[in-house]
């Protein structure tokens, strides 16, 4: 809440000093003060500003004694205090009564009274002391130079001052002075990809290349096509190979043979009609009989038999583990196998590492696409650099090889929005009147 102001004290008039009319409403209680204050100076022995120091001053030279200390006083008794309750108050003259309880004597030993006869001291106890004497000491000298500021014994600006790495020499410069440069990861100063910032084109893109040079830039060109028409073609069979063209749509005829076929095949009538199909007769569980219930004697063979097997499966296991030393030279084999197959993983994990360097990295959510080869075909060759044609943008090239060294993630361009000028409609009852 806004703190309200309230006005103190009574509201001021506003007066025009100029006019002799409003002298009678100005306020001189002030000037009439400081006259009356003058004249009983005059009449008190003169003017205060007049007269000198030694007039108005002096030393005093007598030698102060010291107070006598107070006598301290009885204190008096309320004459609300009543007398008979003084039997009540406690007599400081007679002590409490105090009984021991729960304490437990404590036997010494000998050796103990022995040395507490002779007063030694243990070793332990002796460097604590020491100990606690040189903290002391510290403490003591770090209150007193608490407030003194460090000084440089040398051209802090020198460039020996700076150049040199003893850390005595550098340490009010590097602490005080200058701050130390914050303590960057190792990754920090690598780079994000291996590429180089302009790449060198293709020896065939020249204005006029060798045979050989141009027919592998041909060779390439002709596989970024074949790319193409695959993933165009793909696109097809998975939307447009899926449905039937116009000609071959299925009509009202092929619908009604495709829906009837098998119903009027008098072979599988005459099968259907053998077939019983009363659902009730037909029972999920098996029928329960009493010979399928098994005796005691069954129940104990069968008892036994499960422990023999376990027995069997424990000796089998037991059996097992004592002949594993008789196959040291196969378990050897085994894992020599196993090692190769983790190098040649180490080395194929190194290798994709060492390409990766150079490849572009998924930084955004769009994936980076390789821009278009700048190609001339054998008619638009030319034999002078002047007559050639300029291929491809330069802002377009520094772009994507910003992209491809993973400085910026790809981006596509935005689609412009339509923004339709809303309609102005007038309504009958809002329509303006004009003359």
């Amino acid at each position: 809440m806004a703190a309200v102001a309230t006005h103190v004290g009574p509201k001021r008039k506003r007066i025009a000093k100029s006019k002799k009319k409003s002298w009678k409403n100005i306020d001189v209680s002030k000037v009439e003060e400081f006259l009356e204050d003058e004249r009983l100076q005059e009449r008190t022995g003169g003017l205060v500003a007049d007269k000198k120091d030694e007039q108005l001053f002096f030393v005093d030279k007598e030698i102060e004694e010291p107070d006598k200390e107070p006598v301290p006083q009885k204190r008096k008794r309320s004459s609300n205090y009543l007398k008979c309750y003084a039997n009540l108050e406690l007599d400081p003259l007679i002590k409490p009564a105090r009984i021991a309880h729960n304490i437990k004597k404590r036997t010494v030993s000998p050796k103990v009274l022995e040395q507490l006869g002779k007063k030694v001291k243990s070793v332990a106890k002796l460097t604590a002391k020491k100990q606690r004497i040189e903290a002391r000491r510290e403490k003591i000298k770090r209150i007193k130079t608490r407030n003194i500021l460090p000084r440089a014994k040398y051209d802090l600006w020198s460039d020996s001052c700076q150049s040199t790495n003893q850390p005595e020499e550098i340490d009010y410069f590097l602490v005080v002075t200058k701050k130390k440069r914050v303590k960057v990861p190792p990754k920090y100063k690598k780079p994000t990809s291996e590429l180089p910032a302009v790449e060198v084109p293709h020896p065939g893109a020249s204005y006029n290349p060798a045979f050989d040079d141009y027919q592998d830039l041909l060779l390439k060109a002709e596989e970024v096509e074949k790319k193409k028409l695959k993933a165009e073609r793909k696109l097809y069979n998975a939307l447009e190979g899926k449905f039937p063209l116009l000609k071959d749509t299925p009509t009202e005829k092929t619908w009604l043979e495709e829906m009837s076929a098998g119903l009027h095949d008098e072979k599988a009538g005459e099968e259907d009609e053998n077939v019983d199909t009363d659902l009730d007769k037909i029972s999920v569980n098996p029928p329960v009989r009493r010979e399928d219930f098994k005796t005691k004697k069954q129940k104990r063979k069968a008892r036994e038999q499960k422990h023999e097997l376990k027995i069997a499966t424990k000796l089998k296991t037991k059996k097992k583990v004592e002949n594993e030393i008789f196959r040291v030279k196969s378990i050897k084999k085994e894992i020599h196998k196993q090692e190769t197959v983790y190098e040649k993983r180490a080395t194929k994990k190194e290798e994709l590492k060492e390409k990766s360097k150079y490849l572009p990295k998924r930084i955004g959510k769009h994936k980076f696409e390789e821009p278009e080869l700048e190609l001339k075909l054998t008619d638009e060759l030319r034999g002078s650099l002047r007559l050639l044609s300029p291929e491809g943008h330069l802002l377009e090239d520094r772009f994507k090889s910003l992209q491809k060294r993973n400085i910026i993630e790809p981006r596509i361009r935005a689609k412009r929005k339509n923004t339709y000028k809303p309609k102005v409609l007038e309504k009958k009852t809002h329509k303006e009147i004009t003359l």
